[in-house]
C-alpha cells in the first residue's frame, strides 16, 4: 500500500520550508523518517509516497539514492503537483545532469539564517547553493572536528557560492565558475591551486572583505562598494586571509 504523508501545512516554496507534523514526519540528515502506526519508514521505503503539503499541493518521492560522493547524503527525485497541473519535477538540471534534491531538518528565515529545527523541513535542489554547501561537507545538523556547530559555516558557504557579497541575496557569479573553499574548522584545507587568488572572507551576512570579485564583468569592486558601503574600507589588497579572520570570517575562498 502506498503511504500518504500528511503534513497539514502551508506550502511556501520548494527552496523554502514547510512545517512538518512532528509526530509523524521528520528528517534525519538528508532523509525523511515517518513514524506511523508504531512503524518507522525511511526515505528508501517511501518511494512513491505522496506528502500533502496543504493548499492543494503535494510532494511525491519518486526515487532515492545514496550520493556517490558522500554516503551520508541521500539524493531524492521529487515531483510536485497542485490543483492546476499534473506531476512534474520542480528541480532544474544540475551539473551532473540530474534533477534531484533532499530535505534538511530546519528552516531559513527572511534574514538568510538557517535554524536547525525538527518541527520544520527545508527542501532544496542539488542545482542550488543550499544543497551544494551540504555536499561540500557543511552539514548543518553536524559539528566540525573541533566540536563547533557547522551552521555558521553552512550559512557562510551559501553566501560564498552565490557570490552574495552584500548578504542581500543578490548573486554576482555564473554557473560552473570554479572556486577553492577553505575554513579553520577542519572541513576544507586550502589547496593553493595555481592561478587562484584569495577572493573574500565570509560570514552568514556575506563578505567581510573582498580582494577581487569573482567575475569582474558581473560586478567590479567599484560597483560593489556602491551597492554595499560597509565594504568601502575592506576591498582590494587590504583583504587577505589574515584580515578576513580579523574581521570575523569563518569561511574563505579563492578564485581565478
Amino acid at each position: 500500500m502506498r503511504p500518504v504523508l500528511a503534513c497539514l501545512c502551508v506550502w511556501l516554496a520548494l527552496a523554502g520550508a514547510m512545517p512538518a507534523s512532528a509526530a509523524d514526519l521528520s528528517v534525519e540528515g538528508t532523509g525523511f523518517v515517518l513514524h506511523q502506526d508504531g512503524r518507522t519508514f525511511k526515505s528508501q521505503e517511501l518511494m512513491s509516497a505522496e506528502i500533502e503539503l496543504g493548499g492543494g499541493h503535494w510532494l511525491r518521492i519518486d526515487a532515492v539514492r545514496t550520493d556517490p560522493a558522500d554516503p551520508d547524503i541521500l539524493l531524492h527525485s521529487f515531483s510536485t503537483r497542485d490543483a492546476r497541473s499534473g506531476w512534474h519535477n520542480p528541480c532544474t538540471v544540475d551539473r551532473n545532469g540530474k534533477q534531484e534534491g533532499f530535505p534538511l531538518p530546519g528552516r531559513w528565515d527572511d534574514a538568510g539564517r538557517f535554524h536547525v529545527n525538527s518541527d520544520f523541513i527545508a527542501i532544496t535542489c542539488t542545482d542550488g547553493a543550499q544543497a551544494k554547501c551540504v555536499r561540500f561537507g557543511y552539514k548543518p545538523w553536524k559539528t566540525s572536528s573541533d566540536g563547533r556547530s557547522l551552521v555558521p559555516l553552512y550559512e557562510a558557504c551559501v553566501r560564498m557560492v552565490r557570490a552574495d557579497y552584500c548578504g542581500d541575496g543578490a548573486t554576482a557569479t555564473s554557473d560552473g565558475t570554479p572556486v577553492e573553499i577553505f575554513d579553520g574548522h577542519g572541513v576544507w584545507q586550502p589547496d593553493r591551486l595555481p592561478g587562484f587568488v584569495f577572493e573574500a572572507g565570509w560570514t552568514h551576512a556575506g563578505a567581510v572583505c573582498v580582494r577581487h570579485t569573482r567575475i569582474a564583468k558581473n560586478l567590479g569592486l567599484d560597483e560593489l562598494v556602491k551597492r554595499c558601503p560597509r565594504l568601502a574600507s575592506a576591498v582590494g589588497d587590504i583583504c587577505d586571509e589574515q584580515e578576513a579572520r580579523r574581521r570575523g570570517a569563518v569561511l574563505f575562498n579563492a578564485s581565478r
